[in-house]
This record gives C-alpha cells, structure tokens and sequence, in this order.
C-alpha cells in the first residue's frame, strides 16, 4: 500500500501552533515544512474565526496525533524534530522519515507544489488517510482542509460577537473517539458526549455570546459508511442570532471493529444558511477509503 505525494502534518508532532506539514514525495520524508495551510480554523489571510467550524476544527491538528495511534495501533514515538536528525517512528502504513542527509531526487521522487502555483482542482471526498474514511461536501460546500476529512458551507459572515473573525454558516468533520463498542447502548452514550462537545465548541461564547440552551431534536440509531452508529441532533439557542442545528453521529469505523470515529457537523439557522438537510447529507457521504489510500471511496463491506 502506497501513500500518494503530498503534505502531511508532521509526524511525532505534539499539539502545538502553528501547526506544521511536511512533504511526503512517495518514498520518504523530505527536508521542506511549512505551516499547515490545511487547518480550518482560519480562511483567507489568517482570519481566525469559522463560525460552526471553529471548534470542528480549531483541533484537528493535535487530534491527528492521537487518531494516527488508533488507526494504526502504535503510539508515535517522538525523537525530537527531524529537521535536527531526530529519530521518529511509526506504525504500518506511516511514511518512515527519511534517511538523514537525504534530498528530493534522490529516487525521483516528485517535489512539493510551489507556493505561487494555482491550487489544484478540490476533489469531491475530503478524505483523511490516517482514519480511513471521506466526507463528499454537499452542493454548496467546500473542503475545508487539505489533508483531513472536514467541509464547510462556501458562505461566511462577520461573527455577531466578534467584528474580527469571520464564520461560515456550516461545518462538518470526521474525528476519531476516545470509546469503543458497537452495541446501541455504548454508540448512545458516546453520541450524547459528543453532541455535547461538539455545540461548545463549534459556537463558542467568544464568537456567539454563548449557548442559552438547547432541545434534542433527533436521535436514534443510523447507518454510516455500511457500519452501525447513532446519532444526536440538538436545536441550540445562542445569546447572539442565529441559532443553530449542531449534530454528532458516532459510528464503528469501517477499518475496525474496535474503533468508532465521529461525524460533528452543524449549520446556522438563518435564510442564507444550508438547509437542515444537508447534515443528513453529510452523514450519507461519509464513505470508507481505506488507510493511507487516495483513490476514491471504496464500497463498504
């Protein structure tokens, strides 16, 4: 199995900001970082605000590290920073580093896209590699990360209680879980954790005012990507317009069974805003990829 050419958040990387990427050309590690342009949590020219993606992906960055270990079943061992020849391993399936005094061209390999080149044509799955899974943006969405599984709304906004950020009136993201389980009983009591989280963070007071309260809308337990899963829809009122729809669904991750990843995903109520629909629509686009793989969803099984 080989993982494609590309930027990939640095491995052995502890949560940190700025979060870093590194070139992967195919065969090994090499020397070019750079900030990593794919975190969502701020658009354009470091605008930091994203609205109910704030908090979807304010994380994921550290979360990587966390989800690499699960997905693979070995924590990474940090060695200190490869630029300085630090060792760094991982599990099967991770690009090792390169060899130290190695340099692109070595085997051939491609070199990283410019920073002046014209951004390549976003394809359809915003996939993560490192849990296997894709989210297909709705129409009217767009990645929001170059290399993790999250989507937001193409319609942003000044946030009402923040003239300096910008939000987005609709999230979604795929994350990995702390629990394990497929019984109903263990997806509902993690889908309610979640729902939860996911509402704090995607709507932070800094942004909204804060959360005044919120109703369970819907629940029950759904279907995702072929695997069993349950899912929590809340209406949440904000101290500052609009409120909003903000829905977890838990679900057993198609590339184990001792595994289950998160779907958060939300949308503001107002008239601009994507219809209540399309976080259904998220749900029913989350496809299996397959660790490590770039081609395309593959049928669940």
């Amino acid at each position: 199995m080989t993982t494609p050419p590309g930027w990939y958040p640095e491995p052995g990387q502890t949560p940190q900001l700025p979060p870093r990427e590194r070139w992967w050309d195919g065969h090994n590690w090499t020397a070019q970082t750079r900030q990593a342009t794919g975190t969502p949590s701020a658009r354009g020219g470091g605008r930091a605000g994203r609205g109910p993606l704030i908090g979807l992906v304010a994380g994921i960055v550290g979360a990587v590290v966390l989800a690499a270990a699960l997905a693979l079943g070995s924590v990474l061992l940090l060695g200190g920073d490869p630029d300085e020849g630090g060792a760094t391993e991982a599990g099967p399936g991770v690009p090792s580093p390169a060899p130290e005094g190695s340099t692109p061209g070595d085997k051939g390999e491609s070199a990283p896209p410019r920073d002046d080149e014209p951004p390549s044509k976003i394809p359809e799955v915003a996939r993560d590699p490192l849990l296997g899974v894709g989210l297909t943006a709705p129409e009217g969405w767009e990645r929001a990360s170059d290399s993790h599984a999250a989507v937001s709304s193409e319609h942003e906004y000044t946030c009402p209680a923040s003239r300096k950020e910008e939000c987005v009136r609709g999230g979604g993201v795929l994350k990995a879980t702390n629990g394990a389980g497929s019984d109903k009983g263990a997806l509902k009591e993690l889908t309610e954790a979640q729902v939860a989280e996911n509402a704090k963070t995607s709507y932070p007071k800094k942004s909204y005012g804060g959360i005044t309260g919120h109703q369970v809308v819907e629940s029950g337990a759904v279907t995702v990507a072929g695997e069993p899963g349950y899912r929590v829809r809340w209406r949440v009122a904000n101290k500052l317009k609009p409120d909003a729809y903000v829905e977890a669904v838990v679900f057993r991750s198609p590339e184990s069974s001792q595994r289950t990843l998160a779907l958060w995903s939300s949308v503001d109520i107002a008239d601009d805003a994507p219809p209540a629909s399309d976080l259904d629509a998220l749900r029913n686009g989350v496809v299996a990829t397959g660790a490590g793989e770039d081609e395309g969803p593959r049928e669940a099984v």
